[in-house]
């Protein structure tokens, strides 16, 4: 079953197909669909999974699995923490240098999956469209159109229509494997040794190989601190997926060279199983793996019983516990067959050696003041991922997988870098933005209405709002909320004429009674990574010491509201004009009048310019520039978006005429 521009074609050509999709690749590849609109299309899709699943015929635990997987807030919160924030913008990594750098897509991707994971081929796919790759999936020969037809229920949800291009499912035999691959940028394959290497033989120079190889996890002992509910959790880890996962423990290594110890242990582990097993059902091994596991618990027990080797053999219900009185890691036969072996905590980097490449997860149980120490040793020993036990198949929205985060392996880091004197105000040079399709036919909020709206449970910075009459209220933003919009607003000072590679910054902005003046722009001058001073506003209206910091401390630029800065340099003006070294004011809050914008350039200063343009409630709106006359703001696009509709209706203006400014926050989670 073939998936080709979101439409399901059981009979084709495919030669006919490829030939099409290659004609096509460079007009796809030069405008990759933004992630915006992957989010969008995954949230649809996963608010609409009950429908999903019965037009499929999905089950109740894929459906969760999928739910959890397609949730947009888990999806932001992967690509935050695997590629920062605003990952795709194309900005200054430092404002003092003109250096620019982003991630972009890989280009072509081709998916080769493997038999034993159903919807891993769908949650490929999904995480490279999330980077704007295009992508060619080619499925295991068992999928039988399960993945074609995820991927076109979920195209479905796609109301920008951008989608489809970017997603083929291309079910092709070995045998024609070549020609999907020779218009690859990259290759994410999983399988065997032997298979990834018969896939990597048949790569074109250059091309991105992205494996995921068998690994091998397991579980490391203490005993002195394991109780039954720890020989539970390792009994469900065991069971759970029958050890068919990479993340299943196939040995249990034992702090201890004591074999009564490791004696007991091993009736523990075998008492452990015989509880659990039952809880989960049992996959049952074909006749060539029942047979090795057979005749490897066989010649184990001929080695006990004629050969001196110290262990035993216990076995249960479907469940076999082997120990062998040997340091190493030992691989399992799988299906429900835990190896059991000494490692003293002394020799655990040595005896891990062999298999370092290979090593993925260990349940690690020991005492709390000890899991530091040895977190530390089994990551120096070469695992990647240190876990409790019982929690061996679980994870985090963006943990890192064999070693490394996904989505760095499915992107390019790039740059740009120009001279200092061009373009020497923009942070970005990102596209500007699109009519944001999610406020369609979304009703225009009022003022009345929007303080109504209060703060969501996700506020979590509070600021005075107003106050001027009535009773003050406040206006709340999540952690999120606060530093996006204090990064927007960094971004707009440096455009107004900042420089952190020349300027010293004295805020001079009031702070306490929970106004955010003073506050917001330590934040601001942080980002920005300039020298600054949070001096605050005079007290008592003494400016001595104000004055004093400014000369001393050689600050050429101040922030502050205009009547503030006025009064310092009144009643200062004998010392400030003979210092000379005040260059820049931003001012904020107030309209600065002519007379006294000469007065404060009498002593040399040559930039007076609005810090910044915006409101507690909504956030930062706009920023000045040079450019800019008194009053001009260029919009913040990155956190806003502006309408300008009529004055007696909610409908866009025609040219000429005159509207109201409507802002709209892109991305608010505290109100």
């Amino acid at each position: 079953m073939y998936l080709v521009n979101g439409k399901i074609i059981s009979d084709l050509e495919p030669d006919a197909v490829l030939a099409e999709l290659k004609s096509s690749l460079a007009d796809t590849l030069a405008c990759p669909p933004s992630v915006q609109q992957v989010l969008d299309c995954a949230g649809r899709f996963a608010d609409s999974l009950d429908t999903v699943a019965s037009v499929l015929a999905l089950d109740t635990a894929t459906i969760a699995a999928l739910r959890g997987f397609c949730r947009r807030d888990l999806l932001e919160a992967k690509l935050r923490h695997e590629l920062g924030e605003q990952p795709f913008s194309l900005r200054r990594f430092d404002y003092t240098q003109p250096r620019f750098e982003t991630w972009q897509p890989l280009g072509l991707v081709v998916h080769i999956t493997p038999a034993n994971a159903p919807l891993l081929p769908f949650m490929a796919v999904l995480e490279s469209l999330l980077v704007g790759n295009v992508n060619w999936l080619r499925p295991s020969s068992s999928d039988q159109g399960l993945n074609a037809q995820l991927l076109a229920e979920f195209l479905r949800y796609d109301l920008s229509g951008k989608l489809a291009p970017y997603v083929s499912v291309l079910p092709l035999p070995s045998d024609q494997l070549s020609t999907l691959l020779e218009c690859a940028d990259a290759v994410s394959a999983w399988g065997s040794h032997t298979a990834l290497t018969a896939i990597r033989s048949q790569l074109r120079p250059g091309c991105r190989w992205i494996d995921w190889g068998h690994r091998i996890s397991f579980a490391y002992l203490a005993p002195e601190s394991a109780d039954h509910a720890d020989y539970d959790a390792l009994a469900d880890d065991v069971c759970r997926f029958d050890q068919q996962a990479c993340s299943s423990p196939q040995c249990l290594l034992v702090d201890s060279t004591d074999e009564n110890v490791l004696r007991e242990v091993a009736s523990a582990v075998a008492a452990g199983l015989a509880r659990r097993a039952p809880v989960w059902p049992a996959l049952q091994p074909d006749i060539q793996e029942a047979a090795e596991i057979s005749s490897q618990m066989a010649f184990l027990q001929l080695d006990h019983t004629f050969a001196g080797l110290t262990g035993s053999v216990e076995e249960g219900d479907g469940w076999r516990v082997a120990w062998v009185q040997r340091q190493e890691l030992a691989p399992s036969p799988l299906y429900r067959t835990l190896q059991i072996r000494p490692a003293p905590r002394a020799r655990l980097v040595e005896i891990l050696l062999p298999w370092r490449p290979y090593l993925q997860s260990c349940a690690l149980i020991a005492e709390i003041n000890e899991l530091p120490m040895l977190s530390r040793q089994l990551l120096a020993a070469g695992v990647s991922r240190v876990c409790q036990a019982g929690a061996m198949h679980d994870g985090y929205e963006g943990e890192p997988h064999d070693g490394v985060y996904a989505l760095t392996r499915l992107a390019r880091r790039v740059s740009v870098s120009l001279k200092a004197e061009q373009l020497p105000g923009h942070v970005t040079l990102d596209k500007l933005a699109i009519n944001p399709p999610e406020l369609a036919g979304v009703p225009v909020m009022d003022k009345e209405k929007f303080q109504q709206n209060g703060v969501t449970s996700k506020a979590q910075v509070f600021f005075r709002s107003g106050g001027s009459s009535g009773t003050p209220k406040l206006a709340g933003f999540s952690h999120r909320d606060y530093h996006s919009q204090m990064q927007a607003a960094a971004d707009g000072l440096f455009s107004a004429g900042l420089d952190p590679a020349q300027d010293r910054v004295m805020n001079l902005l009031y702070g306490g009674n929970l106004y955010g003046g003073l506050l917001s722009f330590f934040t601001i001058l942080d980002k920005l990574s300039v020298p600054h001073y949070p001096m605050g506003g005079p007290i008592n209206d003494d400016f001595s010491q104000i004055r004093h910091f400014i000369v001393t401390q050689g600050v050429n630029t101040l922030v502050g509201m205009p009547s503030t800065m006025y009064q310092l340099f009144e009643r200062e003006e004998a010392a400030l004009r003979a210092y000379g070294g005040v260059r820049k004011i931003f001012a904020g809050g107030e309209h600065i009048s002519e007379e006294r914008r000469q007065f404060l350039s009498s002593f040399g200063i040559q930039v007076i310019r609005s810090a910044i343009y915006g409101s507690v409630d909504a956030g930062p709106l706009g920023h000045a520039c040079a450019c800019c006359h008194d009053g001009e703001f260029h919009l913040l696009s990155d956190i806003q978006w502006l309408e300008i509709l009529a004055l007696d209706s909610d409908q866009p203006i025609q040219p000429g005429e005159t509207g109201r400014l409507v802002f709209t926050p892109l991305a608010r989670e505290g109100r």
